[in-house]
């Protein structure tokens, strides 16, 4: 038979010491029902004469039973060669036998492993505190995470005439944004989960983007190392990248994602769509005001003078000077309507909806450039009164 371990980041903890430490599963991706989750691993060591009951509780929750982060078993999946089925069972040094499960205890001198999962079912930053209670001590651990939305995905195998799957190294892999908003970042990100791809094939494992350029690697939210266009293979565990959609204009999208060797389930091309429209929709909107911006990019060769035209005079839109770290605002005064952009050059063009009355809004706003580029954008928003509380 052959065994393969459930491999995580392991963090040991002794009887003897009390301590803070912090678990950061990093970003994992919103889902209902709890499919895809990330593991960590504890290992506890008693290295006291007796045998030592340890509790596990959360600051955030009573239960573990309604925690986005949960104990779990420890399992081993396990492939016999004779039947050719794998299945998986549970390992004889984990900590606890059931999903939730909070109680266990370790004998005299010996060690087993506490694993936790992170399945968000929000899309938010996740902080809370972990204790670990025994008769001589509490140890607490500080524990990140962040949830984050995926867009659709569609996996399509071909078949023969019967209806059965021919081979899924032949299926197709698609990821598609729609109606995301132009010049803005996607707050949906895709995550492609990477194995070792062959423990016997030690090549490099790359890949390349082909098409348009709104589809970028997010090399800082990775869980792979990625140097250039190389990923580094995990050897156990897995690993993933993720996929940004950047649309600097309305319109579709469409790229290739290919990698040099096949990754998972068959699959060495994922084909990547989008699509991004010019208009800012604020939703509905209390009396006072919500900011969006969009992202003005100068890809010509020359130095562009913008001019910033409206059709109509509704002061329930305005622009507004945006401070974002990473890039500069367009106007550095509200009351601009004029600026320049040197070439290769990006800026955010921000506008605030601050609604007057109950009643639906639209504007139209229109970007000329000095070469002769126009660019719409439209705005839309409801006001609503937000009621007094007495």
């Amino acid at each position: 038979m052959r065994y393969k371990l459930i491999i995580a980041f392991i963090f040991i903890i002794t009887y003897s010491s009390a301590f803070a430490d912090t678990i950061n599963f990093g970003s994992s991706f919103f889902n209902k029902d709890r499919a895809n989750s990330i593991s960590q691993i504890i290992e506890i060591k008693n290295n006291s004469s007796i045998t030592m009951e340890y509790t596990v509780s959360f600051s955030s929750h009573p239960s573990m039973q309604t925690s986005d982060i949960k104990t779990a078993p420890l399992t081993v999946e396990i492939y016999d060669n004779e039947t050719k089925e794998s299945f998986s069972t549970i390992t004889e040094d984990s900590c606890i036998q059931h999903y939730g499960e909070t109680l266990f205890s370790v004998a005299a001198g010996q060690k087993c492993r506490l694993h936790l999962t992170f399945s968000p079912t929000e899309v938010k930053e996740y902080s809370e505190k972990m204790f670990i209670k025994s008769q001589k001590e509490t140890i607490e651990y500080n524990i990140k995470g962040r949830g984050i939305l995926m867009p659709d995905f569609t996996i399509l195998y071909y078949t023969d005439n019967s209806g059965e799957n021919i081979d899924n190294k032949r299926a197709e892999y698609s990821i598609k944004w729609q109606n995301e908003t132009a010049g803005t970042k996607s707050d949906k990100y895709a995550y492609i989960k990477i194995f070792k791809t062959s423990q016997k094939d030690n090549t490099p494992l790359t890949y390349e983007i082909s098409g348009d350029s709104a589809f970028k690697i997010d090399k800082e939210l990775s869980t792979c190392k990625i140097v250039n266009n190389e990923i580094k293979e995990p050897v156990n565990n897995t690993c993933g990248i993720v996929i940004n959609f950047l649309p600097s204009s309305s319109g579709d999208f469409s790229a290739k994602l290919i990698f040099n060797k096949r990754i998972l389930s068959g699959a060495k091309e994922y084909t990547l769509y989008g699509s991004a429209s010019d208009m800012l929709d604020f939703g509905t909107v209390y009396f006072g005001g919500n900011v969006q911006k969009i992202l003005i990019p100068n890809t010509s060769d020359a130095d562009q003078h913008y001019s910033i035209l409206s059709e109509s005079k509704d002061s329930n839109f305005r622009l507004v000077v945006i401070n974002n770290k990473n890039l500069p605002s367009c106007i550095d005064d509200s009351n601009e309507t004029n600026f320049i952009l040197k070439k290769g050059q990006s800026c955010y063009l921000g506008f605030t909806f601050a609604p007057d009355r109950n009643a639906d809004f639209t504007k139209k706003i229109i970007l000329m450039s000095n070469s002769g580029e126009r660019r719409e954008v439209t705005l839309k928003g409801t006001g609503i009164e937000k009621l007094q509380e007495n």
